[in-house]
């Protein structure tokens, strides 16, 4: 187990079991407790910018798609859910061991 995988499931970096809070731990985004998911490591000094970033990457492109004419619900929702997935690969590219 790697250290970075140490801290991620040391219990004392979650508060309430729900949000990490890990100052050492480099990356932002960290996979959660749970098998599935990842959550942000509001113990980095980063996060709040990196979380404004992520609001804006998934709201940005359906609202310029929007802007440019595209009304088709199914367009737009093609639209909504290629970000979506794109922005689920950053976050488990973010979420890998620094050191692997």
């Amino acid at each position: 187990m790697s250290r970075y995988e140490a801290m991620r499931t040391d219990r004392s970096n979650w508060k309430l079991g729900l949000v990490y809070h890990c100052a050492a731990d480099p990356r932002i985004v960290v996979r959660q407790l749970l098998p599935v998911g990842w959550t942000w490591n509001f113990g980095h000094r980063l996060v709040y910018p990196a979380i404004l970033i992520a609001v804006f990457s998934f709201l940005a492109p359906p609202v310029v798609a929007w802007w440019y004419g595209v009304r088709s619900t199914l367009a737009l929702g093609l639209v909504i859910l290629a970000t979506l997935v794109s922005i689920m690969i950053v976050a488990h590219r973010m979420a890998q061991d620094p050191d692997a």
